[in-house]
């Protein structure tokens, strides 16, 4: 069993609004992030924290984890979603909607590493592949941790992919704004 776990718990200061909710081809970024992570888990975890009761009317056919404590930083999301996982996990960021399908067969393609990274033109990106195994540790990791800390501490697998979307996320409006030039 594969568990997706999706990060929309932040506060989107940079956008200056719930950049999630933001729409690219009549979907906000959050739905297409979802669908991209779909077809490669059994099941869909989604972590809000500010934006929850804006954004849980739209989560269906997955589970929505509010974590009451976003404040406490990405890693509290990151921990919400991996108490929920079952088996191995994706865990992503959801304002990187654009990764391609590939990335995901290529990061499930390799079994060398428990912890596998995708790489662009040597720039590591999301989403990250992590094994189970590592479950307990992460969630006894501190709040002060980070899923690069962490990755780095336990070691990891790169696996180099053709997709620049793995280094892109969409924190400003002007990256909104890019996002939607580059799909017309």
């Amino acid at each position: 069993m594969i568990t997706g776990i999706i990060l929309a718990g932040g506060e989107s200061t940079r956008a200056g609004q719930n950049k999630l909710l933001l729409e690219v081809n009549g979907k906000p970024l959050l739905l297409h992030t979802i669908e991209s992570v779909r077809p490669f888990v059994d099941k869909v975890v989604v972590v809000t924290g500010k934006y929850h009761n804006e954004m849980a009317p739209l989560l269906k056919d997955v589970e929505v984890i509010h974590n009451q404590n976003y404040k406490d930083g990405m890693f509290s999301s990151v921990k919400a979603g991996v108490m929920q996982a079952e088996g191995n996990f994706f865990i992503i960021p959801g304002d990187c909607p654009c990764v391609s399908k590939d990335v995901f067969k290529a990061l499930l393609k390799c079994d060398d590493f428990s912890i596998r990274v995708p790489v662009y033109n040597g720039h590591t990106g999301h989403p990250v592949y992590v094994n189970r195994i590592h479950r307990r540790q992460m969630l006894h990791e501190p709040l002060e941790s980070n899923l690069r800390i962490f990755r780095d501490e336990v070691g990891y697998e790169t696996v180099e992919v053709k997709d620049k979307n793995i280094l892109n996320d969409i924190d400003t409006i002007e990256d909104y704004e890019k996002l939607l030039k580059e799909r017309k």
